[in-house]
């Protein structure tokens, strides 16, 4: 037993023509996206967007956390009910890997690896408060509880599982298959960028298929797929994450991943073990998945339409329709100066909103304080802040609006 084909190859070797064209489109948006901002700016989409992706991969596995609640965790205001806790825990620890594990491809750190793959469930699972996710129900085939087991972060499971409709392989072949992954997915440097994210969207199923921890295997896939696609060079990756198309689709993601499972049906059907043609739709699936997300963020970071959902919500707020307190006069100056300049020096602030020295050192105060605005200092530029509450009504339908 093995997961070959590792992506969609015809009989002939090549990849469908449909396939490639998405995937080119796919590559050619990504990096316009990257270029669409100021490095600053987007550098601060990113910090938002980490907070959000956490919110969707966690939500898949049917424990989301809104992200002002994982906001809040990220400032230590943990909620009193302990199972609200428990999940910000659980979305802090997603955010912090995500964190590391871009700081470790920006060292060129192969992310596909076995001894990878097993340190990302390590730091998963070992980070604050995690001990509790590592203690997992035994269930059979009725699911009915059988024992529990503590699980160890970043050692592969000692037994085999069922999930749903899939038998995963047996423990004794996992360290294997991963040996095995890590040597398949291994991509030449001559392969176009365009093949390479075929075959990274392909690698996910497959590492989901291997199943190699007891626990955590949907997060700890989808964390290193994000990886990947930063390792090929994906531009504008981190701009648009993956997770919140799944997590609007979690039905089809699922039967997808299921199909994906199936041994191929003929001798016309691929050259490996498991069905080309099922792999084949679980990589259009996740391609069409990408480019969705890509054209939604697209539209979204538009600079007018950034400037005018600004606006919009600087006087919905001063008119008390979103439910927090009126922002001071001349915020929406701010925050378009910043929009597009990414940092200001706190002595342009005067001008921009007209008031008085004092007025404006106590606006550019509260701004911070509702973390609006952020510096490296009391003296240091301003940066934009796009804090929950404000990600959530100029990025629509990105999270859970609030009002």
């Amino acid at each position: 037993m093995d997961f070959t084909p590792i992506a969609p190859i015809q009989l002939d070797g090549s990849i469908k023509n449909e396939l490639l064209v998405l995937a080119e489109e796919i590559v050619i948006k990504s990096a316009k996206i990257e270029g669409s901002h100021n490095k600053i700016i987007l550098t601060s989409i990113k910090n938002m967007l980490r907070n959000v992706n956490s919110h969707y991969s966690n939500q898949i596995e049917s424990e989301g956390t809104h992200p002002v609640d994982i906001e809040k965790a990220m400032r230590k205001e943990y909620s009193s009910n302990e199972k609200k806790k428990r999940l910000q825990m659980l979305s802090i620890a997603h955010i912090r890997v995500q964190e590391e594990i871009e700081n470790d491809i920006n060292l060129d750190i192969n992310p596909i690896t076995k001894e990878y793959i097993k340190k990302v469930h390590n730091l998963f699972y070992s980070k604050e408060a995690m001990d509790s996710f590592c203690k997992i129900k035994l269930k059979n085939k009725n699911q009915e509880l059988i024992r529990y087991v503590d699980m160890l972060p970043g050692e592969i499971r000692t037994t085999d599982v069922e999930v749903g409709k899939h038998l995963a392989p047996k423990y004794e072949d996992v360290d294997y298959l991963l040996n095995m992954f890590e040597t398949l997915y291994e991509l030449p440097k001559y392969k176009t960028k365009s093949e390479k994210l075929i075959y990274a969207l392909s690698s996910h199923h497959r590492l989901v298929w291997i199943h190699p921890f007891l626990d955590g295997n949907g997060r700890v896939s989808r964390l290193i797929l994000d990886g990947f696609l930063h390792y090929i060079g994906l531009e504008g990756y981190g701009l648009w994450n993956i997770s919140r198309g799944l997590s609007r689709n979690i039905k089809q993601y699922q039967i997808a991943l299921s199909n994906a499972d199936e041994i191929k049906f003929s001798q016309t059907d691929g050259r490996g073990f498991l069905s080309n043609k099922m792999l084949e739709e679980f990589a259009i699936f996740m391609l069409k998945t990408s480019l969705d997300q890509i054209e939604y963020m697209q539209n979204c970071l538009k600079l007018d339409n950034l400037a005018n959902r600004i606006d919009n919500y600087c006087k919905k707020a001063n008119a008390s329709f979103l439910g927090i307190s009126s922002l001071p006069d001349g915020s929406e100056n701010i925050f378009k100066a910043l929009l597009i300049h990414g940092e200001i020096e706190r002595g342009k602030v005067q001008d921009l909103i007209g008031k008085k020295k004092t007025v404006t050192a106590s606006v550019i105060k509260e701004l911070i304080d509702r973390y609006y605005l952020v510096s490296d200092g009391p003296k240091k530029p301003l940066r934009l802040n796009f804090n929950a509450h404000f990600a959530s009504q100029i990025f629509p339908e990105l999270i859970p609006i609030i009002e």
